[in-house]
């Protein structure tokens, strides 16, 4: 049994004049005892992240505490970030972090309408590179020193859309997601290095008109896998049953064959976030001897004043 509950409290005064935002997400799973629990605020001059996660052994746990004030960061409780020249387009930092004794400048640069940002952290003992981030209108590149380069982008194409995902060295995955005259959406995936191919495709079965917009009652969803380490076919079927209500099947046979049901009541991305608060109910059942069943429960909670 998984169990997740998730805050999301955003701080609006009259005239929808936003002074901050604040999330909270704490997850337990029963399987393997781990706890994650995560808190970000943010505002317009100031932002606050802590995370930590502890499994049931003691051995793996990690936290990270981060404040910022204006241009002031505090990473953990070793580094810290001191402004040293700031302007319309650039930025730069000092940086020390106190246990490791290094030193580091971090400068920032962004176009005149902001459409692109380069930031990255030049160690200066000894010297090295160990961050860069570039954001773009069309995705995202970050590399970081003894991890490798993480990759999200996405370009036009085609009347269809190029999407690069995952990070190098690592899983990497190549999608081109496309719709045809019939109102099938095909989405062919290569999965490297795993050297998987995915074909999804899906099709809206029924419609529905919510005011102004026709939104999808029945979705069918097929994807079969050539190839890799989890070969094999997936199918779902989503049914929306009410603008907050919506019913999931779903089975899949790959290595270990499962099946599973979902029901989504309220607040949730398969019911576009509507409303305040809601909770997703799902259950899974092997189709073999190996494993057992289990149930998941998630529960979300937006409130906005």
């Amino acid at each position: 049994m998984a169990l997740a509950v998730v805050l999301s409290l955003k701080v609006l005064p009259s005239r929808s004049i936003v002074l901050g935002i604040i999330n909270i997400t704490s997850t337990y799973d029963s399987r393997t005892r781990d706890v994650e629990s995560s808190l970000v605020a943010r505002g317009d001059l100031w932002r606050l992240e802590s995370s930590h996660g502890s499994s049931s052994s003691g051995n793996d746990n990690s936290s990270l505490f981060l404040v910022q004030l204006g241009p002031v960061l505090f990473v953990r409780d070793t580094t810290l970030l001191l402004p040293v020249h700031l302007s319309k387009q650039h930025l730069l930092w000092y940086g020390y972090d106190r246990k490791n004794g290094m030193h580091s400048l971090c400068p920032a640069v962004w176009s005149k309408h902001r459409r692109w940002l380069l930031m990255s952290m030049l160690c200066l003992n000894p010297l090295a590179c160990s961050f860069v981030d570039l954001q773009f209108p069309n995705g995202q590149l970050t590399y970081v020193s003894g991890e490798g380069l993480t990759t999200s982008a996405f370009l036009p194409l085609c009347g269809g859309l190029l999407q690069a995902q995952g990070q190098y060295p690592g899983e990497m995955r190549f999608s081109f997601s496309c719709k045809n005259k019939w109102g099938t959406r095909v989405t062919p995936m290569v999965q490297w290095p795993d050297k998987s191919f995915t074909l999804g495709l899906a099709q809206a079965l029924a419609w529905q008109r919510s005011g102004l917009m026709v939104r999808p009652t029945f979705q069918f969803s097929l994807c079969p896998t050539f190839g890799g380490s989890n070969p094999g076919l997936r199918a779902e079927l989503i049914h929306s049953v009410k603008e907050q209500l919506s019913l999931i099947l779903g089975c899949a046979f790959v290595t270990h064959p499962s099946a599973f049901a979902s029901i989504s009541l309220g607040r949730s991305k398969w019911n576009g976030n509507v409303g305040n608060s809601g909770i997703v109910v799902r259950v899974d059942t092997p189709l073999s001897s190996v494993g057992r069943p289990s149930f998941s429960v998630q529960i979300n909670c937006g409130i906005e004043f």
